[in-house]
């Protein structure tokens, strides 16, 4: 299998060439588009200097992170670890405590500050030095030229844009698609040009981005009241009169304008933010788009080509064999045919369906395949009052349980301000209660205590000291003081979070392995002259059905997460509502049938997951009414 394998990556690489061409090509027209565009000139889309300026932008900006996504995409079969927590306090928490997310903070906030200062040069160089971003001005006063403070804070906030833009895009994307994108299973049920997916996914993604622009404004304010005090530091170290301070310090002679600066740095972080938010799209939507892969290849055996490709370690390789397999059963007639007409058993080569049968079974059976263990935690439950606290932790830990260990060492400040009066007051009689269930972690064996030991102590006591604190405020004043409404935002299990980490790196390949399944059982009758397919039905049936079983008990306890999380809610607005009807006021701005959370599992499972649902069972009741009149026992 391992030269058939790599025989099959190199026809995919090949395939892929022509793609790469095309985004290079979509990346310096969109680069030209914007910078023509920032020039506020007609005449800067015929200008020499501006398609100069993009190509150099380009190549020095776009296509290193590219290239690195191309790396991670090809280089990188294993996917990142799931996460722990499906709260979105916890999510938050659990990526910044990952070195990759910082390096790709880092990196791309690089790249968009060289991008300021790429876009600071060619404007300066086209207006001759006539431009609020040029690298100096001359200070009459000091009859010398001093460093633009404008393009300064430019590039600050540039690196802050970027750094935020890549903060986003891995909060919006599982951790097990950050080496491959998800793919999207709907490109072989009905097929879609990669101009319409491109448009449709550029949309839905400035949907998601567009907030990082008028976030801006957040590190100017910061550097208004901070300008004095960090520009003084910068002198002691530099010195007011020595040779490098005009390039390292701006003269405070020039007036200082906070609102115009805004308004001139606000036109490059509109245009990082549309540079990143292009390149992105065209990389996820080429690289993910279904490839014709044996139509055009000239591989010798191409069924065993493919076989190799669904046995084929990689997720972004395999995926693109389980599009290729499920596109032949359902539209390409011949190649299904060479499928069933390949019975040969020579050096070891299998029976083409037999290998078939049996990679995408293996497949659909790994779905969800340790759903009892899921990770789920039972934070939601604990926002719930007393009378429903033992109802909600009921539901919660059935979908979800943990080990001990795992509960003693999930806390924090929400959760443990959340617990009733009664849970938390308990602590005044046991010490060890007041550390949160986890005593303070003792010192490792070394020289001395480290700086991350003395953190996880100093997080502990103040633990302690708030929770302690908040045992002792009546039962009345906790509404007002941590109302469950911030609560919820905080620690209630979020289903599109759950339901993206269980099912959306997964989900495409599945589908395409049961379209596969269930278009070659039925072509089976017409097609299949050797019979090779006939003894698998029973078994493939089950397998759809069982993984249909796991995917609806999955779906049944997310639901019932998000419903006790409305719940909650729910039980808050009512109080509220009863509170300002004794006082005569205005109660009808708080609803009793607000449910945002069973809203967002709904939303977000129609959207994703309700083709996958769809497939599987579907498959099973197709095949089963196929075959029923000749009698396949179940």
């Amino acid at each position: 299998m391992a030269p058939a394998g790599e025989s099959y990556r190199n026809v995919v690489k090949q395939a892929m060439r022509p793609r790469q061409e095309r985004i290079l090509f979509l990346t310096v027209i969109a680069t030209h588009i914007i910078l023509s565009c920032s020039m506020m000139s007609l005449r800067a889309f015929f200008h020499l200097w501006t398609l100069i300026g993009s190509l150099i932008v380009v190549g020095l900006v776009l296509l290193p992170q590219l290239l690195e996504r191309r790396h991670r995409l090809i280089h990188s079969p294993e996917p990142y670890k799931a996460l722990q927590s499906f709260t979105r306090l916890g999510h938050y928490a659990e990526l910044g405590r990952m070195p990759y997310v910082w390096f790709q903070m880092a990196q791309t906030g690089g790249a968009a500050a060289g991008f300021i200062v790429l876009y600071a040069g060619l404007r300066t160089h086209m207006t001759k030095w006539n431009t609020e971003l040029a690298p100096s001005i001359y200070i009459a006063s000091h009859k010398a030229y001093y460093v633009n403070e404008t393009l300064l804070i430019a590039v600050y906030i540039g690196a802050w844009t970027g750094a935020l833009f890549a903060w986003s895009e891995l909060v919006s994307t599982p951790t097990a698609c950050w080496n491959v994108p998800a793919f999207d299973p709907e490109t072989v049920i009905s097929p879609e040009s990669l101009r319409n997916r491109t448009m449709k996914n550029l949309l839905s993604r400035i949907e998601r981005v567009w907030w990082i622009v008028p976030s801006s404004f957040l590190p100017l304010t910061t550097y208004v009241l901070l300008r004095n005090l960090f520009w003084s530091a910068i002198i002691r170290v530099v010195g007011v009169d020595t040779a490098v301070r005009p390039y390292l310090v701006p003269s405070f002679r020039v007036g200082f304008r906070p609102m115009h600066i805004g308004i001139v740095v606000l036109v490059p972080v509109l245009m990082i933010v549309t540079l990143f938010t292009v390149t992105n799209t065209l990389f996820d939507v080429y690289w993910t788009h279904p490839l014709r892969i044996l139509a055009t290849s000239q591989a010798k055996d191409p069924n065993m080509t493919l076989i190799a490709g669904l046995h084929d370690p990689h997720p972004f390789f395999s995926a693109h064999a389980y599009c290729e397999l499920a596109r032949i059963a359902m539209y390409d007639k011949t190649r299904r045919k060479m499928l069933f007409d390949d019975v040969q058993r020579q050096h070891g080569r299998p029976i083409a369906w037999n290998a078939i049968a049996k990679v995408c079974e293996q497949k659909i059976s790994q779905l969800l395949v340790n759903q009892e263990g899921t990770k789920v935690t039972n934070e939601s439950s604990r926002m719930s009052t007393v009378d429903s606290k033992t109802n909600t932790e009921g539901s919660l830990q059935a979908i979800a349980p943990q080990s001990t260990a795992h509960k003693a060492n999930v806390t924090n400040v929400w959760t443990a301000l959340a617990q009733p009066a009664s849970i938390s007051s308990s602590g005044d009689a046991n010490p060890k209660s007041v550390t949160s269930g986890a005593s303070v972690p003792a010192p490792a064996p070394g020289s001395g205590p480290s700086l991350y030991r003395l953190l996880r102590i100093a997080q502990y006591v103040a633990g302690a000291l708030l929770r302690r604190v908040y045992a002792m405020i009546p039962n009345d004043a906790k509404h007002a003081l941590v109302p469950q409404t911030i609560q919820c935002a905080f620690t209630a299990c979020v289903p599109e979070i759950v339901l993206d980490t269980e099912l959306l790196a997964t989900r495409a390949t599945v589908c395409w392995a049961a379209l596969a399944l269930e278009h070659f059982v039925d072509a089976s009758l017409t097609e299949d002259k050797y019979g090779s397919v006939q003894r698998d039905i029973s078994k493939i049936i089950q397998t759809l059905l069982r993984a249909h079983q796991r995917l609806q008990h999955t779906k049944q306890h997310v639901e019932r997460a998000a419903t006790e999380a409305d719940h909650a809610l729910i039980r808050e607005a009512r109080v509220i509502r009863g509170a300002l009807q004794q006082v005569d006021a205005d109660a009808s701005t708080f609803s009793t049938s607000y449910a945002p959370y069973f809203h967002q599992f709904q939303t977000s499972w129609l959207r994703r997951y309700a083709m996958l649902d769809t497939a599987l069972s579907h498959s099973a009741q197709q095949i089963v009414h196929t075959f029923a009149p000749y009698g396949i026992e179940m």
